[in-house]
Protein backbone atom coordinates (compact mmCIF):
# COMPACT_ATOMS: atom_id res chain seq x y z
CA UNK A 1 0.00 0.00 0.00
CA UNK A 2 1.31 3.61 -0.56
CA UNK A 3 2.19 4.84 2.28
CA UNK A 4 0.06 8.83 1.17
CA UNK A 5 -2.92 6.41 0.29
CA UNK A 6 -2.03 4.73 3.74
CA UNK A 7 -1.73 8.47 5.44
CA UNK A 8 -4.65 9.33 3.81
CA UNK A 9 -7.11 6.24 4.73
CA UNK A 10 -5.85 6.55 8.59
CA UNK A 11 -7.05 10.62 8.19
CA UNK A 12 -10.48 9.48 7.60
CA UNK A 13 -10.35 6.94 10.10
CA UNK A 14 -9.70 9.61 12.54
CA UNK A 15 -12.12 11.94 11.45
CA UNK A 16 -14.78 9.10 11.68
CA UNK A 17 -13.46 8.77 15.33
CA UNK A 18 -14.07 12.29 16.19
CA UNK A 19 -17.68 11.76 14.71
CA UNK A 20 -18.02 8.90 17.07
CA UNK A 21 -16.84 10.66 20.38
CA UNK A 22 -18.76 13.84 18.97
CA UNK A 23 -22.57 11.64 19.54
CA UNK A 24 -21.00 8.61 21.67
CA UNK A 25 -22.91 5.74 20.40
CA UNK A 26 -23.07 2.77 22.80
CA UNK A 27 -20.96 -0.20 22.18
CA UNK A 28 -22.12 -3.06 23.76
CA UNK A 29 -18.90 -4.69 23.25
CA UNK A 30 -21.55 -8.18 22.07
CA UNK A 31 -19.28 -9.19 19.61
CA UNK A 32 -22.84 -9.31 17.22
CA UNK A 33 -21.17 -7.11 14.69
CA UNK A 34 -18.39 -9.57 13.97
CA UNK A 35 -20.91 -12.63 13.75
CA UNK A 36 -22.05 -12.05 10.50
CA UNK A 37 -23.94 -15.22 9.89
CA UNK A 38 -25.58 -15.38 13.34
CA UNK A 39 -26.73 -12.16 13.13
CA UNK A 40 -27.54 -11.79 8.93
CA UNK A 41 -25.03 -8.70 9.33
CA UNK A 42 -22.68 -8.33 6.35
CA UNK A 43 -19.73 -6.58 6.42
CA UNK A 44 -18.67 -4.83 2.69
CA UNK A 45 -15.19 -2.61 2.66
CA UNK A 46 -13.00 -1.42 -0.63
CA UNK A 47 -9.74 -2.92 -1.95
CA UNK A 48 -7.51 -0.08 0.27
CA UNK A 49 -9.47 -0.84 3.83
CA UNK A 50 -8.72 -4.34 2.77
CA UNK A 51 -5.04 -3.73 2.47
CA UNK A 52 -4.64 -1.33 5.00
CA UNK A 53 -6.12 -3.96 7.89
CA UNK A 54 -3.83 -6.44 6.29
CA UNK A 55 -1.03 -4.01 6.52
CA UNK A 56 -1.89 -3.15 10.60
CA UNK A 57 -2.44 -6.95 11.12
CA UNK A 58 0.08 -8.36 9.69
CA UNK A 59 -1.73 -11.42 9.12
CA UNK A 60 -4.93 -13.50 8.62
CA UNK A 61 -5.69 -15.36 11.44
CA UNK A 62 -7.97 -18.76 10.45
CA UNK A 63 -11.75 -17.98 11.13
CA UNK A 64 -14.82 -20.16 10.91
CA UNK A 65 -16.75 -19.16 8.11
CA UNK A 66 -19.44 -16.40 8.34
CA UNK A 67 -17.02 -14.93 11.38
CA UNK A 68 -14.60 -11.96 11.18
CA UNK A 69 -10.61 -13.49 11.26
CA UNK A 70 -9.85 -11.23 14.05
CA UNK A 71 -12.94 -11.87 16.19
CA UNK A 72 -11.30 -13.94 18.75
CA UNK A 73 -12.59 -14.82 22.39
CA UNK A 74 -15.45 -12.11 21.79
CA UNK A 75 -13.38 -9.04 21.26
CA UNK A 76 -11.53 -7.59 18.19
CA UNK A 77 -8.00 -7.87 17.95
CA UNK A 78 -8.14 -5.65 14.70
CA UNK A 79 -9.48 -2.23 16.53
CA UNK A 80 -6.64 -0.61 14.43
CA UNK A 81 -7.16 -1.99 11.08
CA UNK A 82 -10.68 -2.59 11.33
CA UNK A 83 -12.68 -0.90 8.01
CA UNK A 84 -15.38 1.71 8.14
CA UNK A 85 -18.17 -0.68 8.38
CA UNK A 86 -17.06 -1.44 11.54
CA UNK A 87 -15.97 1.54 12.96
CA UNK A 88 -19.63 3.17 11.93
CA UNK A 89 -21.75 0.09 13.36
CA UNK A 90 -23.32 0.14 16.87
CA UNK A 91 -26.03 -1.46 18.43
CA UNK A 92 -27.26 1.26 20.21
CA UNK A 93 -30.76 2.42 18.92
CA UNK A 94 -29.77 5.88 19.32
CA UNK A 95 -27.31 5.62 16.32
CA UNK A 96 -30.06 4.10 13.99
CA UNK A 97 -30.72 7.11 12.06
CA UNK A 98 -27.32 9.03 12.43
CA UNK A 99 -25.02 5.61 12.08
CA UNK A 100 -26.18 4.83 7.89
CA UNK A 101 -25.69 8.99 7.09
CA UNK A 102 -22.09 9.07 8.83
CA UNK A 103 -21.03 5.72 6.72
CA UNK A 104 -22.34 6.70 3.48
CA UNK A 105 -20.28 10.34 4.30
CA UNK A 106 -16.37 8.73 5.08
CA UNK A 107 -17.43 5.75 2.38
CA UNK A 108 -18.02 8.20 -0.21
CA UNK A 109 -14.76 10.05 0.62
CA UNK A 110 -12.51 6.27 0.77
CA UNK A 111 -14.20 6.01 -3.16
CA UNK A 112 -12.80 9.18 -3.85
CA UNK A 113 -9.37 8.27 -2.17
CA UNK A 114 -9.17 5.49 -4.32
CA UNK A 115 -9.66 7.41 -7.95
CA UNK A 116 -6.54 10.47 -5.85
CA UNK A 117 -3.75 7.06 -5.50
CA UNK A 118 -4.96 5.14 -8.98
CA UNK A 119 -6.33 2.02 -6.90
CA UNK A 120 -9.07 1.13 -8.82
CA UNK A 121 -12.63 0.78 -6.87
CA UNK A 122 -13.43 -2.52 -5.47
CA UNK A 123 -16.01 -3.23 -2.84
CA UNK A 124 -17.22 -6.66 -1.56
CA UNK A 125 -17.54 -8.35 1.66
CA UNK A 126 -14.94 -8.00 3.48
CA UNK A 127 -14.50 -11.79 4.88
CA UNK A 128 -14.62 -13.10 1.39
CA UNK A 129 -12.11 -10.45 0.36
CA UNK A 130 -9.05 -10.77 3.44
CA UNK A 131 -9.53 -14.61 2.37
CA UNK A 132 -9.32 -14.58 -1.53
CA UNK A 133 -6.56 -12.27 -1.46
CA UNK A 134 -8.29 -9.72 -3.33
CA UNK A 135 -7.14 -7.09 -0.95
CA UNK A 136 -3.78 -6.67 -2.94
CA UNK A 137 -3.30 -3.52 -3.89
CA UNK A 138 -1.03 -2.39 -6.72
CA UNK A 139 -1.74 1.28 -8.21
Amino acid sequence: MQPDARAALAAIYAEVALVIDEHEPRCEVSGRCCRFDEVDHELWSTALEIAYAREVSGDVPEAKPGLCPWHVEGLCTLRDGRPLGCRTFFCDPRWKDLGPEVHELFHQRIGRLHEAHGVTYDYGRFVDRVRDGAQKVEP
